[in-house]
Parts: C-alpha cells; sequence; structure tokens
C-alpha cells in the first residue's frame, strides 16, 4: 500500500512540475509561435514554415471574423547553414548565402481589416539568429524595411523543408 501511495504521489508531483515548466514567470500559459512588432503595434506569428521558393514565412493563421493574415517573408537560402544571418544584397560579390538573407516583404493590417492589408518591400539592414533543439526552432529577427524597424520572435516547429 505504501509503495502505491508513493508512486501516485510520484506522479502526480512530476504532472504539477511538467505543468509549471509550460508556464511563464509570472504563471501565465506561454503563447504559442510568436510575435512581430512593426509601428508601435504587435501581430502574432503561429505558423511558420520554409521553402526554396518563399524563403522562410512567419504568419498567422487567419480567423473568424476578419480572417486577416499578418506576414513577415523572409528569404534566406536554408536554415542550417548558420546561426547568425545579416540582411546583404544578393547582387553584392561578398554575398555568402550561408550567412545571409536577401530580402524581406511584411504584409499585415493596422486596422485588421481583410482586404486592407498593407505590404512593405525594401530592407536595407537586418539580422535573424537561428537556433535549434530537434525539431523546435527558435528565431529572432530585427530588420529595417522600407524605413520601418521590425522586430519578432518565433518559437516552435517550421514546416517543409528547411534546406
Amino acid at each position: 500500500m505504501k509503495k502505491l501511495a508513493l508512486l501516485l504521489l510520484a506522479t502526480s508531483l512530476t504532472g504539477v512540475a511538467c505543468k509549471k515548466n509550460e508556464r511563464g514567470d509570472n504563471g501565465d500559459i506561454k503563447p504559442a509561435g510568436g510575435t512581430f512588432t512593426i509601428e508601435g503595434r504587435s501581430y502574432l506569428s503561429n505558423y511558420t514554415y520554409w521553402n526554396g521558393t518563399e524563403g522562410l514565412v512567419l504568419t498567422n493563421i487567419p480567423q473568424a471574423p476578419s480572417y486577416v493574415e499578418n506576414t513577415v517573408q523572409i528569404f534566406v537560402d536554408s536554415l542550417f547553414f548558420s546561426h547568425s544571418y545579416t540582411y546583404m544584397d544578393r547582387n553584392d560579390t561578398s554575398y555568402d548565402r550561408k550567412k545571409h538573407f536577401y530580402n524581406a516583404v511584411v504584409r499585415y493590417s493596422p486596422n485588421d481589416l481583410n482586404g486592407n492589408e498593407l505590404e512593405i518591400t525594401g530592407v536595407t539592414a537586418g539580422t535573424m539568429e537561428v537556433s535549434r533543439e530537434e525539431e523546435t526552432f527558435t528565431i529572432d529577427y530585427d530588420i529595417v524595411v522600407a524605413g520601418r524597424k521590425m522586430r519578432g520572435t518565433y518559437v516552435g516547429k517550421v514546416a517543409g523543408k528547411k534546406w
């Protein structure tokens, strides 16, 4: 009987510890995915994928009633070449696809109305840090697009081929 009680106690303590790890310092459950901030406003990015044509796309999953999609697209050749990427024009002779990304496009709706999204291009500076633990990626980026500073982070799986 004592062994059963000890087993039940150990199981319940393990369950509590696992739940505590999913919570932030203030006790709130951590959101899945990430966010990006531009012009003082934050936008959800809870889904991320990579492919050879579109590069890295960090976006939200559109939901009712507005179905607005806010997206950051970073043109990088792979997520496995490096941990640190910086912006450089692809036509620059120093461009190295293992160290640089060559463009970024941001689509967002400042007023949350579908069909009223802004699209900005013209990246002039930026960095992106990528780390990975098994299938969980941590991506932090700080980019200047069309003169607007944008910062974002994402933690989670990246769908699609990554190289």
